[in-house]
């Protein structure tokens, strides 16, 4: 499997789906080493004209809190990377980092929940990105908000030193 790389001059949804199917590849830079290798990352979904996109990761065990549910310091940590994911992207070369992220967690995620990062961009601008989403899970048939979050990134100028 050939990786798809970032280029400016390639923005397209076929593109977008290419890029962020190659999550959890051991040869894909972003996501073979650090936090992603553990929280192993699954692309569920984009629109690249809508500035979509939607990352899942599912509960496991070592994630959980003393009280049996996902730790909420790794819900805030999946909504981050699948921010991160997201404005890297639109991004393409530049470094991206976290301004800000606000988190409200309204229901408690099992062991087991597959939660969906439903990640949309309300604002790309030069060097600012601003996005909105939500956390879902379904738990018999039926579909439960667990969190909500907004955060903005900041393109920085800096470019990666080789294609990713």
């Amino acid at each position: 499997m050939e990786l798809i790389t970032l280029k400016d001059e390639i923005s397209s949804q076929e593109n977008m789906e290419q890029w962020l199917s190659q999550l959890g590849h051991p040869d894909n830079p972003i996501s073979n080493k650090g936090v992603l290798v553990h929280l192993e990352p699954h692309f569920v979904s984009c629109d690249f004209e809508k500035r979509e996109a939607c990352i899942a990761f599912e509960a496991l065990p070592w994630e959980l809190n003393p009280g049996g549910s996902l730790h909420g310091g790794i819900i805030i940590t999946c909504f981050d990377v699948s921010f991160g994911l997201t404005c890297h992207y639109y991004a393409k070369q530049h470094m991206i980092t976290t301004v800000n992220l606000t988190t409200t967690f309204l229901k408690p995620v099992l062991l087991g929940d597959m939660v969906q990062y439903r990640v949309k961009i309300t604002n790309l601008g030069r060097t600012l990105i601003s996005m909105v989403a939500e956390g879902w899970v379904n738990r018999n048939g039926k579909d439960i908000l667990v969190g909500t979050a907004t955060a903005t990134f900041m393109k920085l100028d800096k470019i990666f030193d080789q294609p990713i």
